[in-house]
């Protein structure tokens, strides 16, 4: 799994790609699962031009998140990444 930022002054969006699953199936497959996520460019072009990545998914936690709603995404996100054959 590739995430996309630095390791210092983090905020709730994560922008991320999982081996070679398109961001675009990675979204599906989250959507079936009922986790929403957002995927494209994100109106970053230059910046993804830069790192030589066409598109991520991207995930946007907030207070308004319950606990149980990041669980469900860190499951869901799990189980998508062994059905795909990159373990957990």
């Amino acid at each position: 799994m590739r995430i996309f930022g630095t390791s210092d002054n983090k905020c709730g969006v994560v922008s991320f790609l999982v081996g070679n699953i398109h961001h675009y199936d990675m979204g599906m497959l989250l959507d079936k699962l009922g986790v929403a996520v957002r995927t494209g460019h994100h109106c970053a072009q230059p910046l993804l031009q830069h790192l030589r990545v066409l598109s991520t998914t991207r995930v946007s936690l907030g207070v308004y998140n319950t606990e149980e709603e990041i669980q469900a995404f860190l499951t869901s996100l799990a189980g998508i990444r062994r059905q795909m054959g990159y373990g957990e």
